[in-house]
């Protein structure tokens, strides 16, 4: 068989476990195919910019048509100038002094809490997550409620029936929710049956919930629903978001918060 034939079928094969997969790194591909790194990440990079899969640091992730819930680590990396500027404004417009907010264990709300810890603002957060825990760690300003029970060290948060029963005593101000996908008729969608619960959770018992989606995520639907688009009070996004996705959106009654460039 030709050098080409061998890369074709490399790449078909590539496709298809990340489809299984999700997340791949580029060490784990080269003991499954017997190659070297080099000719990985020189598969990686064909694979892209076909939009066949999206590389992060150290190895590439499917971006197949649902949305799925990756692990924590290969979610930290996408769009994370994005995450930052939406985590800018959520601090800086959206959050005051004095309230309670609930954080789910989606990149953006750790963002949010790593930008918290930065300011001088009182406030008290409720979470799930560990990394968003541990950001507030040493911050004195803010309180921190971690809902926990068995870790999740893949997605780095807690959402079994010990953090469900702890979730059920407590309420917020404000939720702010990360998904894997925004639809106009399915609403708030996302990929983890588990976690769902959690999200479920924190929207029911916060008096407002603002969902954190960065424009990528638009039109796209996930597995499991949280809720209708009539249930929230607003989406905080970024300014990447077409003009046409806006006007949708605000015709619909949504409240759109823009992150600035």
């Amino acid at each position: 068989m030709n050098n080409d034939k061998k890369a074709r079928r490399r790449h078909q094969r590539i496709c298809e476990v990340l489809q299984e997969q999700e997340h791949m790194q580029v060490l784990e591909l080269c003991e499954l195919f017997h190659v070297s790194p080099a000719t990985i990440r020189n598969d990686l990079t064909v694979l892209e910019k076909k939009q066949l899969l999206k590389r992060i640091p150290g190895g590439a992730v499917s971006i197949g048509r649902m949305p799925q819930n990756t692990i924590f680590t290969a979610r930290e990396s996408q769009h994370m100038d994005l995450k930052i500027k939406m985590a800018d404004y959520a601090v800086e417009h959206l959050i005051k002094e004095g309230m309670s907010i609930a954080l789910d264990a989606g990149t953006t709300c750790y963002a949010i809490a790593k930008r918290l810890a930065d300011a001088s603002l009182r406030c008290t957060v409720i979470t799930y997550s560990l990394p968003v825990a541990n950001a507030l760690v040493h911050c004195e300003q803010v309180e921190v409620f971690l809902m926990a029970g068995r870790l999740d060290k893949q997605h780095e948060s807690f959402h079994d029936d010990v953090a469900v029963e702890a979730m059920k005593r407590m309420n917020s101000d404000v939720f702010f929710l990360s998904p894997n996908g925004i639809d106009p008729i399915a609403g708030i969608t996302i990929s983890a049956t588990d976690e769902n619960i959690m999200k479920r959770m924190m929207h029911e018992h916060a008096e407002e919930t603002i969902v954190c989606a960065d424009h990528s995520k638009f039109f796209k639907k996930a597995f499991k629903t949280i809720c209708p688009l009539s249930d929230i009070q607003g989406i905080l996004s970024d300014s990447e978001l077409r003009a046409e996705i806006q006007q949708k959106y605000s015709d619909m009654g949504v409240r759109l918060y823009l992150a600035k460039k």
